[in-house]
Formats: C-alpha cells, structure tokens, sequence
C-alpha cells in the first residue's frame, strides 16, 4: 500500500489505494471518462451556471470556476492532468481548479450534484450527440441510394433468392429494396435520440437534492428535451438508453453490412456486376493481379462487432439498480459504437458513388436460367384457364425438358410447352408462340407488373418519389434538432461569458 495523494475518499478510506486495483480498475475507468472530456465541461458549466442562478453560488464564485472550466476545453488532447490517485473525472477537473482558484471555490462546483447524475448527464450528452451524427451520415447515404434507384430504375437485372436467380427485376428496385430499411433505421435512430436527450442532473445519489436546484434549466442550458423525471431513475444505475443505443445501430450496421455483402459477391469474377473502384481496393503481398474490395471487408468485419454490441451492455448492465460499476469497469460499447457506425456508413455510401455497374451484364444475366418461369406459370393460368398449381407443374417440367436438351428460355416453342403440358396434366394448352416468347422476355416481364412497389420502371420512380418526401421529412428534423443544440450551446456560452466577465 502507498500513499496516495487527497481524493474525496481519504476521509471514509484513509487515503491510500492499492496499485493493483489502480492499475487494473482505476485507470481504466479514468480512461474511459476523459473521452468523454467535452460532455463533462458542458455538464458542469450548465450545473454552475444554474446554481448562481439559483443564489447557491455568488457571483465571483461561479465566474472563477467557470473560467477555469474554460480553461480546461482550450486544452488539446491529453493535456489536461490525470492522476487516477485522486479518483474520477469530477476529482481531475476539481484538482486543475483547486490549482488556480483554490479548494474553497473549487469544491463549491459539485453542490447538489452526485457522481451518479453528473456522469449519467456527460453520457447522455455523449450518446446523443454521437447518435446525431449518424443520422445525419444515414441521410447523405440514402440520397446515394435514391439517386441510383432513380438513374437505375429500368435497368434490367436478375433478382436473386438463395443466391440463384429469381425473377428479373431492376438495379433501381434492388436499391429502393434496401433504402427503406434505412429509412426504418431513421425511425429508430430518432427515437433513440430523443430518449437519450433526457437531463439527470438534479437526481443526484438517487433520492434527490435539499438544494433549489432548477433542473429544467439545466436541462435547456444543454439542449434536453426533458428531465429524467424520477431521481433514482435519473442516476447511471437504471438507465436504459445505451441499450436502446446499441440495438439501433447495430440494426443500422448490420442492415449496411448487408448491402455491403452483395457488393462483396458482385465484385467477384463470377458475378461480375460490380467493379469497386481502385482507391478503395487493396492489392496482394504475393499475387500482383489482386484486386481485394478493401473498404467493402471493412464494412463486414465491423458489422460482425456490432452483434456483440447489445448483449454486451445488457450483461454488464443485469444487476442496473445497483451499481454502475459493471459496466463502468467492462469494456464500454456505448463508448465505442458511434465511430464504427460512422465508418460503416460512410464507407459505404463512398463505394456507392465509386463504384462502376455493369449493367450490360446485369442485363444479360436477368434474360437467362429461366427467371422469368413464373410468368410463363402466370400466363398459363390467364389464357388456358388452368389452376396455378397444375401450370407451375407445366413450367417446371418445361424447365428441366428444356435443361436436359441444352435449349435456353430464348428458344422455347408453344410446342415444347404444349409437350410439357402432356406429361404433367395430360393435356396441351395451344398458347400461341408471340405469348410463349413474352412470357419468358425480362423486360415485358417487369413492364406488365402492376403492383404497388414492384420492378416497373413507373413503380421504382413512385418509390423513389416517396423516398424523397421521407428524407425531406428526416432532414427537417435533424436540421431543427441540430439547431435546437446550437442554440442551447449559445445560450450556455453566453451565460458563461457573462460570469467570467465579472471576475477579469
């Protein structure tokens, strides 16, 4: 055991600490709270600003701290001093200002106010700033994939199911396929937001404070929407929105991870449907003819990760109304979830714009391995009056006759379907040979559909249309959101200002 240099705990614990649990519990937490540096100045800036507000503080007194708390934001990374000797982030902060306007000041700033609010408030601030981040990358992605949906909209190409061909369908439908997704992911993230942008200063150790704190303006100094209503339930022992967090982005990920994982099949010789450009490839150590889809294995590799990212939280987080330390001594997901969803993001929007379609193969492949069967079965049953059933036994008899002689969809005859009809229902159907050729044409097949949000070109450009008033609607929000918090962010500057201005 050594000495150990003051902290709040010397008067309960004597002082001392153990280089064990210093090396291995409180450096690490320490570490993990000064990522967080800037959510935790604007935290105790607005706790400082409301408690002069509130006559808790004079003048002078908060005018020292709040210079010195800008006096820690103008310095660069790592500089501010850390000691894990003297405890969390709150003890480091306080020792830098003890230095400058001395402990009776210094120590006034965390009245009213427990560790347990004070680091609930900084994650929140953190979560919900990242959180905005990606709604706004998601957007620009999405315009991506609008853009291409509607350059594309009638750009044959084969559907796929199990990997084989389906139906034919287009390169524009196929992107409007995973652009609602992502349109489902803005939902979430907006919840997920808004949850998230609680205040939990006032809470406290859980029960509350005796001091006339305003907790709603300290909730609009930083740009809330709400308080957390309940004290308990305000501190990091019951939160619940990094969870909430971690199910919406990996969701986000995982649903670009897929998008990402046809690109990396497409790129492939044997599909050949997309080539990834050259600036986001890598190459071989060995083999000089390599072209590896570089930034598109970086979107998979951290889409893998993301699975892991709730279950990590909830585990950490099972026994929640009692300590915060499991999580707080674990690895922390919710401390990094927001770069990865970042990159992710934007990588792949980046290999969208990048990357070359070849849509003359695409085309090519949508013509062959009998995608259009079931249109042929449609048309069966529309002119020769047979239930579906008995003609998808017709067409499937068809296909493999046609198989085992080496005859493609191109060259089938009435009199080969009339053959196949014979042996499955014991009867011809006498179609006529322009209807045969049709049905088993790609682009008259995605011409005749007439669903809501099928493959016709004239639906793809309706979805299309759609997509854009749900980015407008997405974007007005993030665009008021984003203003809300520069304007919360001015107002407390201002405040700050005026008090530092008493003091110089």
């Amino acid at each position: 055991m050594v000495d150990a240099k003051a902290s709040y705990s010397a008067g309960r614990l004597g002082g001392t600490v153990n280089e064990l649990n210093l090396e291995y519990s409180l450096s690490t937490r320490l570490e993990k709270e000064a990522l967080q540096l800037p959510s935790y100045l604007q935290v105790d800036m607005a706790h400082t600003v409301m408690l002069a507000e509130q006559g808790v503080l004079d003048g002078m007194q908060a005018g020292l701290i709040l210079k010195s708390l800008r006096e820690i934001e103008g310095l660069g990374p790592g500089e501010l001093p850390l000691d894990p000797r003297l405890g969390s982030l709150l003890l480091q902060v306080e020792a830098f200002m003890e230095e400058r306007i001395g402990d009776d000041t210094a120590g006034r700033m965390h009245t009213g106010r427990s560790r347990n609010d004070q680091h609930e408030a900084a994650n929140r601030i953190h979560m919900r700033d990242g959180l905005l981040e990606v709604v706004e990358a998601t957007l620009r992605l999405q315009d991506e994939v609008l853009d291409l949906a509607d350059r594309h909209h009638d750009t044959l190409m084969p559907g796929y199911t199990h990997l084989q061909h389906a139906q034919p369908t287009t390169l524009g439908h196929y992107f409007m396929r995973h652009f609602y997704p992502f349109e489902r992911n803005q939902q979430r993230l907006e919840g997920a937001f808004d949850r998230a942008n609680l205040s939990s200063l006032g809470g406290a150790a859980c029960s509350g404070t005796t001091w006339p704190l305003d907790r709603r303006r300290t909730a609009h100094l930083l740009g809330h929407g709400d308080i957390v209503m309940n004290s308990a339930d305000a501190g990091v022992f019951t939160r619940d929105h990094p969870q909430e967090s971690a199910a919406v982005l990996s969701i986000l990920v995982n649903d670009v991870g897929r998008l990402a994982g046809d690109f990396y099949v497409w790129s492939t010789w044997e599909f050949g449907l997309v080539e990834v450009a050259d600036e986001l490839a890598d190459t071989s150590s060995i083999m000089p003819q390599k072209k590896n889809p570089d930034a598109i294995e970086r979107i998979r590799g951290l889409s893998g990760v993301a699975v892991g990212w709730l279950s990590q939280i909830l585990g950490a987080q099972r026994s929640a109304t009692s300590s915060d330390l499991e999580l707080v001594f674990a690895p922390d997901p919710a401390l990094e979830m927001i770069d990865p969803s970042l990159a992710v993001v934007e990588l792949m929007r980046e290999s969208l714009i990048t990357s070359s379609y070849r849509t003359d193969v695409m085309s090519e492949r949508a013509n062959v391995n009998w995608a259009t069967a079931t249109n042929l079965a449609d048309n069966l049953v529309r002119h020769a009056g047979i239930p579906f059933r008995s003609a998808h036994h017709v067409v499937g008899r068809l296909v493999r006759n046609a198989v085992a002689q080496g005859i493609p969809p191109s060259e089938v005859t009435a009199a080969m379907v009339d053959a196949a009809a014979e042996e499955a229902i014991g009867r011809s159907l006498d179609l006529p040979e322009d209807l045969v050729r049709e049905s088993l044409d790609a682009r008259a097949f995605i011409e005749a559909l007439v669903t809501e949000g099928s493959a016709n070109p004239g639906a793809v450009r309706d979805m299309v249309a759609d997509g854009r008033r749900l980015q407008a609607r997405h974007r007005s929000w993030y665009r008021e959101t984003a203003r809300r918090l520069e304007a919360a962010r001015a107002e407390l500057d201002a405040a700050v200002d005026s008090y530092i201005r008493e003091v110089e």
